[in-house]
C-alpha cells in the first residue's frame, strides 16, 4: 500500500471494516496518518494523525505501526481520546530493525462505530548509529599530545559517524610509499581483470613496499590516474608528481580515502585490495596497527617513510563491529628514527581510549 491510499481498516488491525452496511453512517469517520517519517532505531519521533468525523464530537484511537502487508507489530497509542478533525501529535521512542514499515491509526466513537477508511503512511527506520569513536575528550588528549611533539605533525581522523577532525590536517607532507594505496586502488579501478605479473607486482607494492613494483605500477596508472582517482575522492589537498615518491598528500584527503576505499574499488577487487592492506609485512606493522590492533580493531593501513626515519606517515581505516573510523598521521623533522613511529602509535591510542 503507497502513502495516501485508502483501505478498510479494523481497530486493532491493518485495515478497517464498515461497522455498519448504513453509508449515511459508516462514511463519516475517517483517519490518516499525516506525514511520512524516517528515523533510526530508539531514538524519538514525532507522528502527526488524525480522525476526521462529520458528526464531530470525541473519538479514541489506536496508532500501530504495522508491516507493508498489514501485520501489526508495535501498538504506539491505544484508545487515545481525541477531538473529531483536530491534528494530533504522538511522541516517543520506537523501536524496531531496520526496514519500511507503515504507520496507522484506528478510530472507534462513543457508540462503538469503526472508521470507514484509514490512510496511513510510510515508516523508514534506520540502523542505529554506531557508537561514537573516538569521543570529543579522546580527539582533544590526541591532538593536545601531537602538538608537543617535536617536528611537524598532522592528523585527521575520521569518527564513527563520518565527522572529520584533525589537527593540522591541511598541511601538505610529501607521500612516501602511503601514496602506494592509492596506487593500489587507480590500477583495479581500471583493469577488470589483473594478470599474474600484476597481482604479484601489486601484491610486493603493498605487503612489502617494493619500490621496483611501485615503479612498475606507477607506470600503467601515471600522474593523470592518481589525479583523477583524487578528484572522484574528493582529495583536494592531493598533488601530484613525476615520481610517485614525491607527490604531495594531506591527513585530511587520506583519512578520508581510506576509510571510503571500498567505495572507488570495483567489487571483484575489494577483497584483493583488503587482504594486501592487511597483510603489510611485520617489520612494518608499526604506528596505527601496533595501537589499534590490541583494542580489537581490524587494520587495513599503508605506512610510508623517507630518509632515517625523519618523515614517517600512516593512514588507515580501522574497523571493529559497527565502527569503522579514517586516520592519518604524518609526520617529518622527526629527531630520533623511532620518533615519529613513536608518535604515530601515541596519537592512535587516544583517539581509541573509552
Amino acid at each position: 500500500m503507497l502513502a495516501g491510499a485508502h483501505a478498510a481498516a479494523a481497530p486493532g488491525a491493518a485495515h478497517a471494516t464498515p461497522a455498519s452496511a448504513d453509508p449515511a453512517i459508516s462514511e463519516t469517520l475517517t483517519t490518516s496518518v499525516l506525514r511520512a517519517v524516517t528515523m533510526r532505531s530508539g531514538t524519538r519521533a514525532t507522528i502527526a494523525y488524525r480522525a476526521d468525523d462529520t458528526a464531530g464530537g470525541i473519538v479514541t484511537v489506536d496508532l500501530l505501526v504495522t508491516t507493508r502487508t498489514g501485520h501489526v507489530v508495535r501498538t504506539l497509542a491505544r484508545e487515545v481520546s481525541v477531538v473529531a478533525g483536530v491534528d494530533q501529535t504522538w511522541r516517543g521512542r520506537i523501536r524496531l530493525r531496520p526496514g519500511l514499515y507503515r504507520i496507522v491509526a484506528h478510530a472507534r466513537d462513543l457508540t462503538g462505530r469503526s472508521e470507514i477508511s484509514a490512510e496511513s503512511t510510510g515508516l523508514r527506520m534506520r540502523p542505529p548509529l554506531p557508537p561514537l569513536v573516538p569521543t570529543a575528550r579522546a580527539r582533544r588528549a590526541a591532538f593536545t599530545w601531537a602538538a608537543r611533539r617535536a617536528g611537524q605533525v598532522a592528523v585527521a581522523v575520521v569518527d564513527s559517524r563520518g565527522h572529520l577532525y584533525g589537527y593540522r590536517a591541511w598541511r601538505p607532507y610529501l607521500s612516501a610509499s602511503v601514496v602506494k594505496a592509492m596506487l593500489l586502488v587507480a590500477y583495479l579501478r581500471t583493469h577488470k581483470s589483473v594478470s599474474a605479473a600484476m597481482r604479484f607486482a601489486l601484491t610486493r607494492m603493498i605487503v612489502s613496499s617494493d619500490n621496483d613494483a611501485a615503479d612498475a605500477v606507477y607506470r600503467s596508472v601515471g600522474p593523470r590516474g592518481l589525479t583523477h582517482l583524487a578528484r572522484t575522492a574528493h582529495m583536494h589537498g592531493f598533488h601530484a608528481s613525476s615520481s610517485w615518491i614525491v607527490c604531495r598528500i594531506t591527513a585530511a584527503d587520506m583519512a578520508r580515502f581510506f576509510r571510503d576505499m571500498e567505495r572507488y574499488l570495483p567489487p571483484r577487487h575489494r577483497r584483493f585490495a583488503n587482504q594486501l592492506l592487511s597483510h603489510i609485512s611485520a617489520y612494518q606493522r608499526w604506528g596505527i596497527p601496533v595501537a589499534a590492533e590490541p583494542r580489537g580493531y581490524r587494520v587495513y593501513f599503508k605506512p610510508g617513510w623517507l630518509g632515517a626515519w625523519v618523515l614517517a606517515s600512516e593512514a588507515g581505516r580501522l574497523e571493529r563491529g559497527r565502527v569503522c573510523l579514517g586516520l592519518a598521521v604524518l609526520t617529518d623533522d622527526n629527531p630520533t628514527s623511532t620518533y615519529g613511529r613513536d608518535t604515530i602509535a601515541g596519537v592512535t591510542a587516544r583517539l581509541l581510549q573509552r
